[in-house]
């Protein structure tokens, strides 16, 4: 399991660390954007939300160039130039031999001194919970208005199991995992009554979304630290009882929010 939480581990990094270390290097942006939430809750760093927004795009894995990530964008090639350039001085993009961009190994850094202890606890988690079940169990966290895939298991005893690759990501409200992330936060108006329902019981259940062809069963998770995140199972439609699914996640879910110091005994 020592691929997970990748180049893409960083997306669960509270935006509060975030701005706090490009603050530090003064890299990035010349205004400051104060982080206090009571005095300004509305006040943001735009060349910081660019660059975070170049990360986005390169986190699907597919190189680019500066034009074409200036395309994405919507901003001018040489204010992206500089945003990539001071990107690549910190390893969290890099240049290949053709020229286009991708990232780079620093974000794996970021994202392991981030993680702590919590990529071994959801591995073993997701392991254990992929047996017993003979389903694939995905580990998924936000990112704006995304679910994205953290880590992935499929069940040893079940090699043509479904696979669901890390950094795959869909609309929060757009199946069982995102929607259950969105349980944990506020009702509001527009929200679907499947996550109204997981605000109540603590399970979701969704079929075609967010894979064609496969029931996804989740539960919401908040962590130790406040983070919001989602643990579910995955299985061919008509393949696997819900109910009986529901019932081991609720299970392991819950170690998943013990404090790390009971992992290490």
């Amino acid at each position: 399991m020592s691929h997970l939480f990748q180049t893409i581990g960083w997306v669960i990094t509270p935006i509060s660390y975030w701005q706090g270390t490009w603050e530090k290097v003064g890299a990035l942006s010349s205004e400051r954007a104060s982080l206090d939430p009571k005095s300004n809750r509305g006040v943001r760093s735009q060349t910081l939300e660019r660059a975070l927004d170049a990360l986005q795009i390169l986190a699907d894995g597919k190189r680019r160039t500066s034009q074409e990530l200036a395309d994405e964008l919507g901003l001018h090639r040489s204010i992206v130039y500089r945003i990539l350039r001071t990107l690549e001085d910190y390893s969290l993009i890099a240049r290949a031999s053709d020229g286009k961009y991708l990232l780079g190994l620093g974000m794996a850094a970021l994202a392991k001194s981030g993680m702590g202890d919590l990529e071994v606890q959801v591995a073993a988690v997701l392991q254990e919970l992929s047996n017993v079940t003979a389903a694939t169990a995905i580990f998924c966290g936000p990112q704006r208005d995304d679910a994205v895939v953290l880590a992935s298991t499929r069940p040893s005893q079940r090699p043509a199991s479904v696979a669901i690759r890390t950094g795959t990501r869909f609309p929060l409200n757009g199946g069982a995992p995102g929607m259950a992330i969105l349980a944990l936060r506020d009702p509001r108006e527009d929200e679907s009554d499947e996550t109204a329902l997981a605000r109540q019981t603590g399970i979701v259940h969704t079929k075609g979304q967010p894979f064609v062809g496969l029931e996804a069963v989740s539960v919401p998770i908040r962590m130790p630290d406040g983070q919001e995140a989602s643990l579910s199972l995955l299985f061919p439609v008509g393949d696997a009882e819900a109910t009986t699914v529901a019932r081991e996640l609720r299970t392991y879910s819950a170690r998943l929010v013990l404090p790390s110091e009971v992992w290490q005994h």
